[in-house]
């Protein structure tokens, strides 16, 4: 069983990214571009009809309740466009520069067709999770009016269960997603299937180059998000009591926020997108080849 090379992979991550931060940009540009405009327009409007259906107490409805979904295609595909791009320059199947890339091919849908699945069963799972855990509160409300002394051991198995559940779906999608790209394009294989195959093992070393390259930008992200957002957004955040009303319209506020600060979010998203890209998919590529047997990728990218 082959095991990643955690150190070797963390470096390669860092020195392809820096390194070839102009071919990123220049292989990136258009696709993120497209989806930071489409998000910027869908998200305001979904905001909106959050923010107004939290206060209301109602779903959203009509173009509002679709409009994730249509959202989430568009983003998959581009990314599928962006992560096959990135990727075949990382393996060194792509040699150059690049000013402007768009590309929609085999791989680029093969791509496609993993995150769509990866998505599917996400929702999927959430629902089958919420089942059994909605199905244990129900018999833990019926088993406390004969019993109120089992009420919390029912509390607690629910918990159990939830956390059991997170895990498991996080295991699954991180064995599932962390090769598919780098299977697709290199071997033209299904690469969930792949990527299932060849992490074998390997959970806990990927969590640790997650953890090594994309936590970093995380919490910068996360803590520029929180500059451009200011300090009331954290308010809804704060414990309210047993008051849901008030939770819901502290909940709308934020979303409001939100799509207030929503082009500077969105400009965020845009600047950071090269540095984001190339630390979530050089890792993989460099893990491919190692675990494959194809061959490390060379720690100077391209040479």
């Amino acid at each position: 069983m082959n095991k990643i090379p955690v150190g070797q992979t963390i470096r390669f991550a860092y020195a392809f990214t820096f390194g070839e931060i102009g071919t990123i940009i220049g292989l990136i540009w258009i696709p993120t571009l497209i989806n930071a405009v489409a998000g910027f327009f869908a998200s305001g409007v979904y905001y909106r009809a959050l923010a107004d259906s939290l206060d209301s107490g109602l779903p959203p409805a009509g173009m509002a309740a679709t409009l994730p979904f249509f959202l989430a295609f568009v983003s998959m595909l581009l990314l599928a466009m962006i992560a096959v791009a990135i990727t075949q320059q990382a393996l060194g199947l792509r040699q150059g520069p690049a000013f402007a890339h768009v590309a929609l091919g085999g791989a680029e849908l093969r791509a496609f067709g993993g995150f769509f699945g990866l998505y599917l069963l996400l929702i999927l799972f959430v629902f089958v999770l919420a089942l059994i855990v909605g199905a244990i509160a129900i018999v833990g409300a019926t088993t406390a009016k004969t019993n109120a002394g089992a009420a919390p051991m029912v509390q607690a198995a629910a918990g159990l269960v939830l956390l059991i559940g997170v895990f498991a779906l996080l295991y699954v999608v991180v064995r599932l997603s962390f090769l598919l790209v780098p299977a697709v394009v290199d071997g033209g294989e299904f690469g969930l299937t792949r990527s299932w195959q060849l992490t074998q093992g390997n959970f806990w070393r990927i969590v640790a180059v997650a953890g090594a390259t994309l936590l970093p930008i995380a919490v910068v992200f996360g803590i520029a998000e929180l500059v451009i957002l200011g300090p009331d957004f954290l308010r809804p955040h704060l414990p309210s009591g047993n008051d849901n009303t008030a939770s819901l319209h502290l909940m709308a506020e934020q979303m409001r926020t939100m799509q207030a600060h929503m082009p500077l979010l969105m400009g965020l998203s845009f600047v950071i997108s090269p540095l984001l890209y190339g630390l979530a998919f050089a890792p993989a590529a460099f893990a491919y080849r190692a675990l494959s047997g194809g061959g490390a990728v060379s720690l100077r990218p391209n040479a």
